[in-house]
């Protein structure tokens, strides 16, 4: 789902399953049947392990090295290229599972990238995007031995960068049943527990603009907390 600047209306991409069937446009509210689109694209195999990103006014996925980007103005799709990193996972075995991560920090399309040793994380930003120049911006180093003693061993699988969140990255690891929150300098800033079996989601909950009267009488509310842990 997605804002479509020019009209103001939200709407729906639906992907096809088959190449050879084509892609529909739902709008939300008219009560009219779904619009069908001849684009050529990736199907819904493809686009479904990764969360989409709305930037620019186009919805970017990131598939191992590719980047998808459908343009919802002019209803069409290119393609992009992830940052080229030597010795980082790949990103391709984790990403047909979880889905990439990308996000939007300081006003430019980001990613982070994990480093095959599980000892850092690379955090990427497009500093050109027209000419689709990557330029490192950050090194999140993780002290995988401590975290290992004290909550377990760490999956690789859960890994991210969720968002820009109050002028910082938020680093979201899972260690064991533990999931927890780093900040740039690698350092434990939050934990979660019972977390074994977690499926990842790329999505964020927001707090409702409108601050009720009876929010601050709820148990744990606190004002403009993380969404993230």
């Amino acid at each position: 789902m997605y804002p479509h600047g020019p009209t103001g209306e939200y709407r729906i991409l639906l992907a096809p399953d088959d190449p050879d069937d084509s892609y529909q446009v739902y709008t939300l509210g008219p009560s009219e049947p779904p619009r069908h689109i001849d684009i050529e694209g990736p199907n819904v195999e493809d686009l479904s392990p990764s969360t989409h990103l709305m930037f620019r006014g186009s919805l970017h996925w990131c598939i191992g090295s590719i980047i998808h980007v459908f343009n919802t103005t002019t209803e069409s799709f290119w393609q992009m290229l992830a940052p080229d990193v030597p010795h980082s996972v790949d990103r391709y075995v984790m990403d047909i599972l979880y889905g990439a991560v990308l996000f939007e920090m300081d006003g430019m399309l980001s990613m982070p990238i994990l480093t095959d040793e599980f000892t850092s994380i690379g955090i990427w930003a497009m500093q050109d995007y027209e000419n689709e120049v990557w330029t490192s911006k950050y090194r999140v180093e993780l002290p995988l031995a401590d975290l290992t003693v004290q909550f377990g061993k760490f999956n690789p699988c859960l890994h991210g960068v969720p968002a820009f969140w109050d002028g910082d990255v938020i680093i979201l690891v899972q260690f064991g049943e533990w999931l927890l929150r780093l900040d740039m300098d690698g350092k434990l800033v939050a934990n979660l527990c019972h977390c074994r079996g977690l499926f990842p989601t790329r999505h964020q909950l927001k707090q409702t603009l409108v601050q009720h009267t009876f929010f601050p009488t709820l148990e744990g509310y606190t004002v403009n907390a993380s969404p993230f842990i």
